[in-house]
């Protein structure tokens, strides 16, 4: 009769173990990460606010254009024009 129960309890006490290892462990990564709405989650230590670059004489590093829109004549000449 004894032999019955840990032949159960075994089983079940080592797959409650490894549930609540992953919840925990599920936990622990929800806690480390910064929230959705943090500016965290876009710069990070290696990253440079683009208001605040210096730029160097040097060459290494050149600035690159503004976000624009391109003019809608010119989508519509490069997806509609059958000349090019």
């Amino acid at each position: 009769m004894l032999f019955r129960y840990w032949a159960l309890a075994v089983p079940t006490y080592v797959m409650v173990t490894i549930v609540l290892m992953l919840a925990f462990y599920i936990g622990l990564n929800f806690m480390a990460t910064p929230s959705p709405a943090s500016i965290n989650t876009v710069y990070d230590e290696f990253s440079r606010d683009p208001l605040r670059v210096e730029f160097s004489d040097d060459g290494d590093e050149k600035p690159i254009d503004p976000i624009s829109d391109i003019g809608i004549d010119r989508i519509n000449d490069a997806m509609f024009n059958n000349s090019a």
